[in-house]
């Protein structure tokens, strides 16, 4: 995935976020509601798995423990052998996923959004942002896009198979209702901008797997 690709996705992502927060974000919480798909049994355990597997549902410290781990090893690993690009890999993969995770914890306290669930027990949609609420942007789905979104970066010829697990995490979070088309796709730019922003900075240090083979 290219430094263009990454600014496109950004560009995109922000301009549908912007049209589905006054157009269609209620529509869809409200249709997910009202259909059979809502917290489908399937949907909500494949994405339990993934926490699992990825240790974010670990409680309080889950969402920093894989991009901590990460980012560890591979300072171990380069210290070890400078030289290996493997090691780049892994620090660059992990400071992204953290950065990524800091920004949305960051934003979701600026604009305390409630999420679609909240709003449709109560039925009142007269204030859903600045409430004190945590939807706005989605903490899973940055948790996933910023560790795929850097590794597609990296490996650009696997972006495809790279990307199925996030889209599907975006997916889900929509389908349980507990985040708008809106925060998925803030969360989708975020991922994208802070990936491009480390390619550029980390441009000497670290580079896509195709371009270290030229």
């Amino acid at each position: 995935m290219s430094r263009s690709a990454l600014a496109w996705t950004a560009a995109v992502a922000i301009v549908l976020a912007c049209v589905s927060v006054f157009a269609i974000d209620r529509g869809i919480a409200l249709a997910v509601h009202d259909s059979a798909i809502e917290s489908a049994s399937i949907i909500v355990g494949t994405r339990e798995l993934l926490d699992t597997f990825t240790g974010y549902g670990i409680r309080d410290i889950g969402d920093l423990l894989l991009g901590g781990s990460l980012a560890a090893c591979g300072l171990l690993w380069a210290v070890a052998r400078r030289s290996d690009a493997a090691a780049r890999a892994l620090i660059f993969t992990g400071l992204v996923q953290l950065a990524t995770i800091a920004a949305t914890s960051h934003l979701k306290g600026l604009f305390g959004r409630l999420r679609p669930y909240q709003l449709i027990e109560r039925g009142d949609w007269s204030q859903i942002w600045f409430a004190g609420g945590t939807s706005f942007p989605s903490g899973h789905v940055a948790f996933f896009w910023g560790l795929f979104l850097p590794l597609a970066y990296l490996y650009p010829r696997y972006r495809v198979p790279l990307l199925v697990i996030p889209v599907f995490i975006a997916f889900a979070r929509i389908v349980e209702n507990v985040h708008f088309l809106s925060d998925v796709l803030g969360s989708i730019a975020l991922a994208a901008l802070i990936t491009l922003l480390a390619a550029v900075l980390l441009s000497r240090w670290i580079r896509p797997a195709a371009a270290r083979e030229r």
